[in-house]
């Protein structure tokens, strides 16, 4: 049904298209940012992003978004610094793509998933054990390799969006000879430093049955994790535990981005979620844990989720559904069999910066945990203890998707479950083809969709070996 909707979605597309119109699933366009490249043709720059290369007639013209363009400029005090470096090849100048403007990264396309928990503490364990796949996901999804017309030397998305909204002041950054000047407008004063973008990779594990005790706690959650300190009493004091206390007040060390007039004293906060979705949905992180809203009469349900976040669009409906249904199996292998995919936070920042390495499919080792199946559910090897013990190695994507010695494979566990609930022969047959899909992919077989891309303008006649992408190219 997953790749039965998206074929529908992508024929809705393009029977209203122009004869001379596409819609490929691109994550994102590859001559952004070069010369004319928007139709009508406009000049760069405009008054929300002041940028050099990218005109504000690109922008959606809802107010949230020049506003958000506007007001994150604003508030870090210059334009948004997005480098990334060129593909080194024969006759390339050395050199960085700098790259001035939000919609560079949030005119990305991604592929994200929502799931629902039965309760929030199911929503919290499932926000926890997927964050340490989404750089595995994200290296597996890879279909970056270009920006402003060149060839980057990265192959995906996530550092050029981390910098497209990064709103901190050079104090809240950690630039020397910052002014520090304190401005009580500002989360913070503007001058507490703040150690990620607000779009970023998590921060903190949320679920106690992840942080069982203080060792446990102190062992996986060993990066800063800034708080408003305020908020984190405030919610301690009104009965919520320590751990997702100081999620939320995590949250509030930003500042909100987008107010709509009407919105503000008029909005009733026992009554709505509003002012809460406003901060909530512009912490960009590779999980977002979204509580349920006040229910409405005769509105449908709307549980605990929990949102996948890192992986990047594919070119194809089959990768797409293939991806999609992956990560919702995990999802279930997780639950069903009790597993545990934790690492500490700082492995799992690490895997993040390895995933942006060209082909890290095939030239990469991610840390993973070794013993994820509890002892007595037949595992091989005895489960070490709950704090340093919990052992982790550097694997390759072929180990950590198809499985080496006792550690079982992402896709066997799938293969596991599905025995388990004895999954109908249709859907098992469908499913068999996605996991095949993504074996394949993980032992190199198949190509990123990066590596595809890379290896088309390497090879196509108007390249001349200078990482330049060409109209013709494109």
């Amino acid at each position: 049904q997953v790749e039965e909707s998206m074929r529908l979605r992508r024929a809705r597309l393009l029977c209203v298209l122009k004869s001379n119109e596409i819609a490929p699933t691109l994550v994102n366009f590859p001559l952004m940012g070069c010369e004319d490249f928007v139709r009508p043709p406009a000049p760069p720059g405009g008054a929300a992003s002041e940028s050099s290369t990218v005109p504000d007639t690109c922008i959606n013209p809802h107010p949230r978004f020049a506003t958000l363009t506007g007001n994150i400029r604003s508030r870090r005090g210059s334009k948004v610094d997005m480098r990334v470096p060129i593909f080194q090849d024969e006759n390339t100048v050395p050199g960085d793509i700098k790259m001035d403007c939000m919609a560079y990264g949030m005119g990305c396309c991604c592929l994200q998933v929502t799931f629902q928990g039965s309760d929030a503490d199911e929503s919290r364990y499932l926000y926890d054990q997927l964050a340490t796949l989404a750089p595995i996901m994200l290296a597996l999804t890879a279909a970056t390799p270009m920006w402003q017309g060149r060839l980057a030397g990265t192959d995906v998305r996530w550092k050029v969006i981390s910098g497209s909204v990064d709103d901190r002041t050079p104090a809240e950054r950690g630039e020397q000879n910052a002014q520090t000047v304190p401005n009580p407008q500002m989360a913070g004063e503007g001058v507490r430093p703040l150690s990620k973008s607000r779009y970023d990779s998590i921060s903190a594990y949320i679920s106690r049955k992840t942080n069982l005790s203080e060792d446990t706690f102190n062992y996986y959650n060993d990066v800063p994790c800034e708080v408003d300190d305020a908020t984190f009493d405030m919610l301690i004091k009104q009965g919520i535990d320590k751990e997702l206390a100081r999620h939320l007040a995590h949250l509030f060390v930003r500042d909100p981005l987008v107010a709509f007039q009407g919105s503000i004293e008029e909005v009733d906060d026992n009554a709505s979620t509003e002012h809460f979705e406003s901060l909530n949905s512009t912490n960009w992180q590779t999980m977002r844990w979204k509580p349920p809203p006040p229910p409405r009469k005769c509105g449908p349900h709307v549980g605990w989720r929990t949102e996948f976040r890192s992986m990047e669009v594919q070119l194809t409906d089959f990768e797409n559904a293939a991806f999609t249904a992956f990560i919702v199996l995990l999802s279930r292998v997780l639950l069903v069999f009790d597993l545990d995919f934790l690492l500490p936070l700082s492995k799992v920042d690490e895997n993040m910066k390895r995933a942006h390495v060209i082909d890290a499919v095939n030239t990469q080792k991610f840390w993973f945990r070794r013993d994820v199946v509890p002892s007595d559910v037949c595992q091989l090897e005895p489960r070490p203890s709950k704090t340093a013990g919990d052992s982790f190695a550097e694997m390759s994507m072929r180990d950590i998707v198809c499985g080496k010695g006792s550690f079982p494979g992402l896709v066997p566990l799938c293969y596991a479950y599905l025995d388990h609930i004895e999954c109908d022969s249709h859907s098992y047959a469908r499913i068999e083809d996605y996991l095949t899909f993504i074996a394949r992919r993980a032992k190199g077989d198949l190509l990123t969709p990066a590596t595809w891309m890379r290896r088309f303008v390497r090879a196509h006649p108007e390249y001349k070996k200078d990482s330049v992408i060409t109209h013709g190219i494109a």
